[in-house]
């Protein structure tokens, strides 16, 4: 049986749950079944979510609240989620537990990175402005920067290659990297572009978007494939 892969989506004010296709397809073509978590508040509930599922992947969206990590919200940073962030740092917990693997992806990788207890830039081009600009113009299936894979981690294994090319949505990245993640790539400015678990049997977290781009990119499509192929591993 293909593996279940339990999907972290958008959450609005009326705690109506999606995911955008890509991630879908992305998570279908690499050999896994893809299945949306709805908003729940019960305990029970998250457990059981655990226990279907043999992996889980954390999504792009709105930013993640700053008191999770101790600041007071800047006028700088985005829309907030409060459902989702209390959705999926529940999950997230819960999966810690069972060691299912974790994949996150753009907010995925930075509520990550809070929820073991990083922070994060809440914005970009006033915190750390740099030449590369990190919410593209280019289409948004199209790469707009390289990333650069750093050796003897995960990725360098995967890719084989020294760098690979990414795309680009977002306006808050890691700060201060949490205990338990190591670096995996960074951008050419050194923004951290993707991290590892090493405490963890598979944790990893892309801030650009593979999923956009693994249709045509090989590279890409690899961390799909791999992420699957861990969550089939009893």
């Amino acid at each position: 049986m293909t593996p279940i892969i339990g999907m972290l989506g958008e959450v609005d004010a009326e705690k109506s749950s999606i995911v955008q296709t890509a991630y879908l397809q992305s998570i279908e073509n690499a050999g896994g079944t893809p299945i949306l978590l709805p908003y729940v508040a019960g305990e029970g509930h998250i457990a059981r979510f655990a226990a279907i599922c043999d992996g889980f992947v954390f999504t792009g969206g709105a930013d993640v609240d700053p008191k999770r990590y101790g600041e007071e919200v800047k006028e700088t940073c985005g829309g907030i989620d409060y459902l989702r962030d209390d959705l999926e740092l529940r999950v997230f917990a819960e999966a810690l537990k069972t060691g299912k693997p974790i994949l996150a992806i753009c907010r995925g990788i930075q509520l990550v990175n809070v929820a073991l207890g990083g922070t994060l830039y809440q914005d970009l081009p006033t915190e750390c402005p740099t030449e590369i600009f990190h919410r593209q113009k280019e289409e948004k299936f199209s790469p707009s920067h390289r990333v650069f894979i750093k050796e003897n981690t995960p990725l360098h294994t995967l890719m084989g290659a020294g760098s690979m090319q990414a795309n680009s949505f977002h306006h808050q990245a890691i700060k201060a990297l949490a205990p338990g993640l190591e670096i995996m790539a960074v951008a050419e400015d050194g923004i951290i572009e993707a991290v590892y678990g090493t405490d963890t049997p598979y944790l990893r977290g892309y801030q650009w978007h593979p999923e956009r781009l693994a249709a045509k990119d090989e590279q890409n499509r690899l961390i799909f494939e791999e992420f699957v192929r861990s969550c089939g591993k009893k």
